[in-house]
């Protein structure tokens, strides 16, 4: 007997050379567990198989806060993480805008398979924000950026 209670179990399939599969549709990680297929013999006869979902994911080096100096470069580098596949694209945003694409002066995105760093050479203070990396089909990654300005340290007064 076999009891479905969910709509991305359509139930097991047997084909024509008598093997059955269980098939989940859009599988996530409350999906992770150990499953039997169990044969109606006498005595019944089980087969144990532990499935382990993962769900891919980016990371940015040196989150979720950044900081720095005014004038020099910021780098940030967003790894791929448990990904089966490459993306096809990864967009990078400073706050809600994206920038690897509209041809902003001073940022270079270079791209793997595992990894997008964005450069952007010169930082000023209009590059603080929050940077997203977002590839196709993995779960995004954030930090917050802060340029800081370089300003001469002042003598303390003593009274």
């Amino acid at each position: 007997m076999f009891a479905v209670s969910c709509a991305r179990l359509p139930g097991p399939s047997y084909s024509q050379t008598q093997d059955w599969a269980l098939q989940i549709r859009f599988a996530q990680e409350r999906d992770s567990g150990l499953y039997e297929c169990q044969l109606s013999t006498h005595p019944p006869s089980s087969l144990f198989v532990e499935l382990v979902v993962v769900e891919a994911h980016a990371e940015i080096d040196g989150g979720p806060e950044k900081y720095v100096k005014s004038g020099s470069t910021l780098k940030l580098t967003c790894h791929l993480r448990q990904s089966s596949v490459t993306p096809d694209f990864v967009f990078w945003y400073q706050d809600e805008r994206m920038i690897n694409y509209e041809g902003a002066a001073g940022v270079k995105v270079i791209s793997d398979a595992a990894s997008s760093t964005l450069i952007i050479e010169r930082a000023q203070s209009v590059h603080s924000g929050n940077y997203s990396c977002v590839p196709y089909n993995v779960n995004p990654s954030s930090v917050i950026v802060h340029i800081l300005n370089a300003r001469p340290l002042r003598p303390t007064l003593l009274h």
